[in-house]
Order: structure tokens, then C-alpha cells, then sequence
């Protein structure tokens, strides 16, 4: 699975394997977005999250870093990661562990700060459920001239497991 990680954020990833080649995992993300994200770390009110946005659906997970003192990252992702027990495991399965990559597409990182905002918003709003914050997040609609791919409706269906294949 390949996490592709803005400047900002490679201090909270640098417990992960960086990938080998940069061009193959660039080319392999774009031939497999449903296991390509995009990471990036945001600071609201003095608490830093992460924001983790699937390439292939309108998913984001939000993670709270100080919950990063009692769990490893890859490990709070996955419980927030919002999938059925069984596919969860597929998808664990097909996807690999994770591989820390370059950005692969800055429309994405726009669209994560923007998403980050949000996130500050929320938080001043006292919503501080990380679960909460993603399905908010989730749903909120690009500002400007960005047009989402998908939607949050649209996940259940993106996310199923007859999509989870590696394509050359």
C-alpha cells in the first residue's frame, strides 16, 4: 500500500519503508488507486493530526498524533479504517504494509488542506472524535474549480472487494 506523504508529515511516517524507486511506485499508485493515499499533518488548536485521503474514494481518515503515544500510526489507522472485519482483512492482505512514497498528485494535497481546515473547524466546534472528524471531513465538497471523483456514498461501492487487485 503506498502512502504518499507531503514534507510536512515524513516526521510522523519515519518508523515506515520508504519506497525503493520512486518512478515504479509512482507508476504502480496510478495503476492501483484503491491502494494509494495521500498523507499530510495539520496543527488545530495546538493538537497535530493526520489526514490520510484514499486515491480512489472520498475516504479520510483523521488521526489524532497524541493518540500516537500508545499506538503506532499504521495501527490507529486501521482501527479507524471503517470497513467490514472480513474485507478489512482482504484488503490488509492485497494491499501490503505500508510504503512511504513521494506526492503523486497536488490536487490531492490541495484538496487535504482543505480538508485540514475543516478539521481546525470541527475541533473548535468540541467534535473531537476522530471517527466523527472523518465521516465530517468525508463529506465535505471542494472549494473552487475541483470536482470530487467520488463521494461519500459512493464509498461502500468503491471500497469493495472484488476491486481489491494489483493491476501491472
Amino acid at each position: 500500500m503506498y502512502l504518499n506523504v507531503t514534507q510536512k508529515s515524513r516526521d510522523l511516517f519515519r518508523d515506515y519503508p520508504v519506497v525503493r524507486s520512486i518512478d515504479v511506485a509512482q507508476r504502480a499508485a496510478r495503476a492501483n488507486p484503491i491502494f494509494s493515499w495521500h498523507a499530510t499533518a495539520i496543527t488545530a488548536r495546538r493538537q497535530r493530526f493526520v489526514l490520510i485521503s484514499h486515491d480512489a474514494s472520498a475516504l479520510c481518515v483523521v488521526l489524532n498524533t497524541a493518540d500516537c503515544a500508545t499506538q503506532r500510526l499504521a495501527d490507529l489507522f486501521w482501527a479507524q479504517y471503517g470497513l467490514a472485519a472480513a474485507d478489512l482483512t482482504t484488503y490488509r492482505h492485497v494491499a501490503g504494509d505500508w510504503q512511504i512514497n513521494q506526492l503523486l498528485d497536488h490536487q490531492r494535497v490541495r484538496r487535504l488542506n482543505e480538508q485540514g481546515m475543516y478539521v481546525d473547524f470541527l475541533w473548535q466546534q468540541a467534535i473531537t472524535s476522530p471517527l466523527e472528524l472523518a465521516l465530517l471531513v468525508a463529506q465535505t465538497p471542494p472549494l473552487g474549480r475541483q470536482q470530487p471523483r467520488h463521494q461519500v456514498a459512493t464509498i461502500a461501492r468503491d471500497l469493495t472487494p472484488t476491486r481489491f487487485r494489483w493491476h501491472p
